[in-house]
């Protein structure tokens, strides 16, 4: 079986630790401590987050994924929606209905498993000024002996609600009060998550510890990723698993792609070397061939042109004059505009001083189809 997993939360064995980071959030829980965890995309954040919350066993975790929400109504019913799945597991069916009932969560049955399923009915829409009310009741769900701990995940993009700045506020107002129950708030990209956290003007100003996710230590992830390989006989060379790390710049998931790529192009028993790794690659591509073409349907030429100079010189110095020969694009103001453009689109993203691209296997099948 696969040993290497990605795109998912992973737990216990699957789970690569990171001892202070671990710790540091696990104390923080306990004290009741509000936090927000910034890291790019498919650094850990999620698992580290979901892993930290089961050790601490008695915890119960409400969890909810704010990605692309687009409206109040959507983000307080993401929230009543996270506290039903909560309550629906521990069989408190009665209860979810008296104590949701201003918001009228529809009944039905599963007609696979046989159990009671809940929505919300549509024609309830919640403006911020619910939102006192939603944080209220996470509230009421909260005791000593079975401690909430409240996770918004991808929370910067709180910032796409049109009425995002009342709602923030409101939000605020309350979690502010509730000293018991910890809110963790993780988020993936980076200005965003400053400008609700580190801005003066911000009702979140100074509000959480922060703590920082990044690339998890090489030499603990490489001894991770061989002793993975080892559960299939596989051993993997020095120079082959440098390459991969090169590849996936670090980041702990794309690693985990790529190996999950190798394990399945590799025979048992095998010696991985570099030679295999583009066959790795190709099966990569084959899977979001999709999602390439659709976003060389987004882009403009102009933009096709800048991202194949990143893929080939890499985004430390874009507005040089060499990188402006060598993408074809006469100005450095038209740069900044694309770069601006793909930064909105996400499929490039700003690390310290450099310009990446959010998927590094589209950057190498551009490298490869040579557009």
């Amino acid at each position: 079986m696969n040993p290497f997993h990605y795109g998912q939360i992973v737990k216990k064995a699957d789970f690569c630790r990171r001892p202070e980071l671990d710790r540091k959030l696990a104390d923080s829980i306990k004290r009741g401590q509000n936090v927000y965890i910034q890291g790019e995309r498919r650094t850990g954040k999620t698992s580290l987050i979901c892993e930290t919350i089961r050790k601490l066993k008695k915890n119960r975790m409400i969890y909810v994924d704010l990605l692309e929400v687009k409206s109040s109504d959507d983000f307080l019913k993401r929230i009543v929606t996270a506290i039903i799945d909560m309550e629906q597991s521990a069989g408190f069916v009665d209860r979810i209905f008296q104590k949701l009932s201003h918001i009228r969560p529809v009944a039905s049955i599963d007609p696979i498993t046989g159990l009671p399923t809940f929505s919300l009915d549509s024609s309830v829409e919640l403006k911020p000024d619910s939102i006192p009310g939603v944080v209220d009741l996470i509230s009421s769900y909260h005791s000593k002996t079975k401690p909430i701990v409240v996770v918004l995940d991808e929370f910067q993009d709180i910032l796409n609600l049109k009425d995002a700045r009342e709602a923030l506020a409101l939000l605020r107002s309350k979690v502010q009060f509730q000293s018991d129950t910890p809110y963790v708030f993780a988020g993936s990209i980076r200005n965003e998550m400053d400008r609700i956290f580190n801005d003066p003007g911000s009702a979140f100003f100074k509000s959480a510890v922060p703590i920082q996710v990044g690339p998890i230590d090489k030499d603990t992830f490489q001894k991770f990723i061989i002793n993975r390989f080892k559960t299939g006989k596989r051993r993997i060379t020095a120079e082959s698993l440098n390459t991969v790390f090169a590849i996936c710049f670090n980041i702990p998931g794309d690693i985990q792609q790529l190996c999950s790529a190798l394990w399945d192009t590799t025979p048992y028993g095998d010696n991985i070397s570099e030679e295999q790794i583009p066959m790795a690659l190709e099966q990569i591509f084959a899977h979001e061939l999709k999602g390439y073409e659709t976003t060389l349907k987004i882009v403009t030429k102009q933009q096709l042109k800048l991202l194949t100079a990143l893929a080939r010189q890499g985004g430390k110095a874009p507005m040089s004059s060499g990188f402006l020969k060598d993408s074809g694009i006469v100005q450095a103001s038209s740069v900044q505009r694309a770069l601006n453009r793909l930064l909105g689109l996400r499929i490039v993203f700003h690390h310290e001083n450099e310009y990446r691209f959010v998927n590094p296997f589209f950057r190498a099948w551009l490298l490869h189809k040579k557009l």
